[in-house]
């Protein structure tokens, strides 16, 4: 008995198949392999097919990303930066307060070369900033922040001509109200 396990363990593969001739078997060998090698090619067809679909996404939101050149963020800063810079730029055109000696001595030496008297002058400064607050840039508005009143008296065409040099030496000048009386 002890002879009869022996050979059952030896026996190989083909020989524990049923009794069907040998070359039955290798083709019942055979269709088996084919079945298990068909049976992982879905597998692997249906995972390739999983994983290609996952990379296509992946590859189509990073095209998406990477299109997109400048983030929403980067472009409202840059025009930011843009509108300060052109800020800065117009309050350089527009006079301040501490030019208002040189304005008006300019405006007085126009209205001599044109043979008008001053009768009277006025200057309006911006209000100074409230009690523990100092002023910045961002609190000094663009436009007029210094006005001059001037009381003229001369003939109309010298103050045309006065008109005429105010607009080449203080181009951003404002004229708010003008009055003319005549003699009677």
């Amino acid at each position: 008995m002890a002879q009869s396990q022996q050979e059952e363990k030896k026996k190989g593969v083909l020989d524990r198949l049923p009794k069907i001739g040998r070359a039955s078997q290798l083709v019942l060998i055979l269709i088996i392999f084919v079945a298990i090698l068909v049976a992982l090619w879905a597998i692997n067809e249906k995972l390739l097919e999983t994983t290609k679909d996952n990379l296509t996404n992946t590859l189509n939101n990073l095209q998406k990303i990477v299109g997109v050149g400048v983030t929403p963020k980067a472009k409202y800063e840059a025009e930011l930066l843009q509108i300060k810079a052109e800020t800065e730029a117009a309050r350089a055109v527009f006079p301040t307060t501490t030019q208002a000696p040189e304005i008006m001595d300019t405006l007085l030496q126009l209205a001599e070369d044109n043979d008008l008297s001053v009768i009277q002058t006025k200057i309006s400064m911006p209000p100074p900033p409230a009690k523990g607050k100092t002023a910045t840039t961002a609190d000094i508005p663009i436009g007029p922040i210094l006005s001059i009143e001037l009381a003229l008296k001369g003939q109309i065409p010298k103050f045309q001509n006065f008109l005429l040099g105010l607009d080449s030496k203080l181009p951003t000048a404002q004229i708010k109200s003008l009055s003319f009386s005549t003699p009677t």
